[in-house]
């Protein structure tokens, strides 16, 4: 299994190739949030497979439209506490509140990728195709190394972007020294 944090650096780079299409908000909590389930199993001590969250059914039905409700308004109530999120992280997206459309079409990207990183390198994941098909008919195996190179390799590529997008920035907007933040000319 790509580490949780990869599953949104290996699509990352959609949100700094097209800024104003992918939320990174959006793409961050609907790439990641998908193994609150395993969390959940970590900690009430049940074994760590991969349940019905990890199916297509669920990304593509209940998950972004519930998610989505929930970063349009954490996007509208609270912008600057966001925007402050994103400035330490160095994220300086072109805006921060996406209308509800885009949110939801980038939660469906996030939690579909989510399960198709997943969906090669688990053996236990029974709910991949449910209600279709019992089983993970995708698993290859010892195979997987495949997807966690490509994974891996599109992560390094999201670092790379993050970065360049910070550089560029911060050449970009002239500091006040005495507060450390943009002149209020350049905001």
């Amino acid at each position: 299994m790509p580490a949780n944090p990869l599953h949104f650096l290996a699509i990352a780079p959609l949100h700094f190739r097209r800024p104003e299409a992918f939320d990174v908000t959006a793409l961050l909590y609907s790439s990641i949030l998908v193994d609150l389930e395993l969390l959940f199993s970590f900690l009430t001590g049940q074994p760590m497979i991969h349940g019905i969250w990890h199916s297509y059914l669920y990304v593509l039905t209940v998950y972004p439209v519930v998610l989505s409700l929930i970063v349009y308004t954490m996007e509208a109530r609270f912008k600057k506490t966001i925007i402050r999120i994103h400035r330490f992280f160095r994220l300086y997206p072109e805006k921060v509140r996406y209308p509800l459309k885009t949110i939801y079409f980038n939660c469906l990207v996030g939690g579909a990728s989510h399960i198709f990183f997943d969906m090669w390198v688990h053996e236990t994941s029974p709910y991949i195709l449910f209600p279709l098909y019992k089983g993970n008919p995708f698993w290859i195996g010892e195979w997987s190394i495949i997807v966690h190179a490509l994974v891996a390799l599109l992560s390094i590529c999201g670092l790379v972007l993050w970065r360049r997008q910070a550089l560029l920035h911060k050449e970009s907007i002239p500091f006040n020294a005495s507060s450390n933040m943009p002149s209020t000319a350049q905001r």
